[in-house]
C-alpha cells in the first residue's frame, strides 16, 4: 500500500494520485505539481490514504510544493486574460469563415501555453490556425477537438428538471445513452423531450434505465392473457413506475388497474396446442412460462 493524495487541475478533470512526499495537504488545499506539460497549480479533493500500488501510475511523482500567495496571484493574473484571448482567437476563425467554434481557452501556469477547446461537425485537423494563433498571442498553442456533450458541461446551465445541469454539477464522466432506454422506459420517441442541451439523448435516461429493465421482466407484456376474480382479462397497457397494468375484461370491456403484486395469484389461460404459460414457481431451467413473478 502506498500513501498518496488526489489532485485535480480542473473542475471536471480526472482525479491524479501523488504522493505528499514532506507536505500534508488536507482537501480543498491548493498546491502546485508536475503535469506532462509542466508545473501546474492544483487543488486537493482526496486526503490521504494508502492504495494498492498497482492502482498507481509508475513512477508516482511527489508534490512539489504548497501553493504561495504567489502561486494563486499568478493564476488569478493569468486568468484574467482568457477573455482576451477568447476574443482573439473568435476572431480569427470568423475572419478565415472556419467551420469550428471555441469553446474555452486554458493558459499553462508558466504562460508560454493555451489551450483552447473547438467543436466542429467533424474531425478535422487546423494546424494553420494554431499557427496563426500562436504568432498573435506571442506564446505556444494547441488545439483540443471536444464533443458536444463536452460543450454543454463547459457551457453549465439548467435542465427542464430545474436542475442544474447533471454533466457541469456532478457528473464526473459521460456513459453511452441510447434510445432503447427512452424505448424500456415507454418514453414517447421525441427529439425535443429526450435530448438535452448538448443535442444528445439526455445523460439522465440511464440512471434508472437497469431498474426498469428488471420490472419489464418480471411483468407480462402487452396481450397476454389472464383469468381474474372479475373473469377473463387482456393486458392492454403496463405502467412499469406504478408496477401495475390496465386489463380489459373480455366480456364486458371494463378497464382495471391491477396491483403487479396481486398478478401472481392471477391463472394464465392455456395456449392451445402448445405448453402452459403458468407461473415459473416449480419449473425446471429451460421450461416455457410467462413473464408473471412467481
Amino acid at each position: 500500500m502506498t500513501l498518496v493524495v488526489g489532485v485535480k487541475f480542473r473542475r471536471h478533470g480526472p482525479l491524479n494520485y501523488y504522493s505528499p512526499g514532506a507536505w500534508d495537504p488536507v482537501p480543498g488545499a491548493r498546491v502546485v505539481a508536475e503535469i506532462a506539460r509542466g508545473l501546474e497549480l492544483g487543488e486537493v479533493v482526496m486526503a490521504a490514504a494508502d492504495i494498492d500500488a498497482a492502482m498507481l501510475p509508475s513512477p508516482l511523482a511527489e508534490i512539489t510544493r504548497l501553493a504561495t500567495p504567489e502561486d494563486l496571484e499568478e493564476r488569478a493574473r493569468l486568468d484574467q486574460r482568457l477573455p482576451e484571448v477568447m476574443r482573439t482567437a473568435r476572431e480569427l476563425v470568423e475572419e478565415r469563415k472556419l467551420p469550428l467554434k471555441i469553446a474555452r481557452a486554458e493558459i499553462s501556469f508558466d504562460g508560454g501555453r493555451i489551450l483552447f477547446d473547438l467543436t466542429a461537425e467533424r474531425q478535422t485537423q487546423y494546424q494553420d490556425l494554431a499557427k496563426e494563433l500562436a504568432t498573435s498571442l506571442r506564446c505556444r498553442v494547441e488545439l483540443r477537438q471536444i464533443g458536444s456533450r463536452d460543450e454543454a458541461r463547459i457551457q453549465d446551465g439548467y435542465g427542464p428538471c430545474g436542475n442544474r445541469l447533471c454533466c457541469s454539477s456532478w457528473l464526473k464522466e459521460f456513459v453511452p445513452v441510447t434510445i432503447k432506454m427512452a424505448k424500456e422506459q415507454g418514453l414517447p420517441l421525441n427529439p425535443t423531450r429526450l435530448n438535452g442541451m448538448c443535442g444528445k439523448l439526455k445523460c439522465c435516461l440511464q440512471y434508472e434505465n437497469e431498474q426498469y429493465v428488471d420490472l419489464k421482466r418480471r411483468l407480462p407484456k402487452v396481450g397476454s392473457q389472464l383469468e381474474l376474480e372479475q373473469g377473463a382479462a387482456v393486458i392492454t397497457e403496463i405502467s412499469l413506475v406504478r408496477e401495475q397494468v390496465l386489463v380489459t375484461l373480455t366480456d364486458s370491456g371494463t378497464v382495471l388497474a391491477v396491483p403487479a403484486a396481486s398478478l401472481s395469484r392471477a391463472r394464465i389461460p392455456t395456449d392451445e396446442g402448445g405448453p402452459p404459460r403458468g407461473r415459473r414457481r416449480g419449473r425446471a431451467s429451460g421450461e416455457a412460462g410467462s413473464d408473471v413473478p412467481a
